[in-house]
């Protein structure tokens, strides 16, 4: 059974005209790591705060997340302790004064037994490269240091989905590679993750890809076939991952074959041309 399963999904804002989301379909399985891409105004963000239980649905043929059902009073509360939601300013999610402080908050809140606190924040400075930071004040952090301690609270208290929204939007590329690398070691340790970006080759680390478009999905398949669906990329308003632009721009000049997405592929078939 998916671990998400919604059909149908719709949403509307207060005083809106028209749906931000309008019988969206998806279902993401267990482990599975899915990107979900769109142009400003698609959706994607209006989906995550559903996904992880911070509004709720307009309507929807089915909506259960981690076997919550989302559109009852119950569900949708409860679905909050089971996913965990990151968005794109840390300190609109740090809480406390100190690294050590702000991984408790959340574990004080669900009273657990203080050595069960103190052992869980142990784990979880060590799982996120945090232990050096454990006394610093958040705000003498890096700008990837600052998200890499809000998702590390966000997953002090063991969650089964992690849904991310656009976590890199605001950091320089050393944060954005730091924050990057944590998502995919939960990924790889078996979290099921949900990651809302505008980022191409942030894409590339998922199984699949989720494009929305005017609230609706209109593609549903591996990162691959998007990008090699350049048509479908003009009509999103999307772009494809640099080295997939550069490579572009080589087969226009007959200089490759096939197009590489990443830098390794690239590299690779530059390597490899007569």
């Amino acid at each position: 059974m998916p671990l998400i399963d919604v059909r149908g999904l719709r949403y509307r804002y207060a005083g809106a005209a028209a749906d931000a989301l309008c019988d969206v379909d998806l279902a993401v399985g267990e482990g599975e790591f899915v990107a979900v891409v769109g142009a400003n105004g698609s959706g994607k963000s209006t989906l995550a705060r559903l996904l992880g239980g911070l509004s709720r649905p307009a309507g929807a043929a089915l909506a259960e997340v981690c076997g919550h059902d989302l559109r009852s009073d119950d569900g949708h509360f409860a679905v909050r302790r089971d996913v965990g939601v990151l968005f794109q300013n840390p300190d609109n999610q740090i809480v406390g004064s100190t690294v050590e402080e702000d991984l408790a908050f959340g574990l004080e809140n669900l009273a657990l037994p203080s050595p069960e606190i103190a052992r869980r924040v142990d784990e979880t400075l060590t799982r996120f490269g945090l232990d050096g930071l454990r006394t610093r004040e958040p705000h003498l952090l890096s700008g990837g240091q600052r998200q890499r301690t809000a998702l590390a609270g966000v997953l002090a208290i063991p969650r089964r989905v992690l849904v991310l929204d656009e976590p890199t939007a605001m950091l320089d590329p050393a944060g954005r590679d730091e924050v990057l690398a944590a998502v995919r070691r939960e990924a790889d340790a078996g979290m099921t993750v949900v990651l809302v970006t505008q980022e191409m080759d942030e894409v590339l680390l998922a199984d699949r890809v989720v494009a929305l478009a005017a609230g609706r999905t209109v593609f549903d398949a591996r990162p691959a076939a998007l990008f090699a669906d350049t048509a479908l990329l003009g009509e999103l308003s999307l772009g494809l991952p640099p080295a997939a632009e550069v490579g572009l721009g080589l087969m226009a000049r007959g200089a490759l074959t096939e197009l590489p997405l990443t830098l390794d592929d690239l590299v690779a078939a530059l390597v490899s041309t007569p």
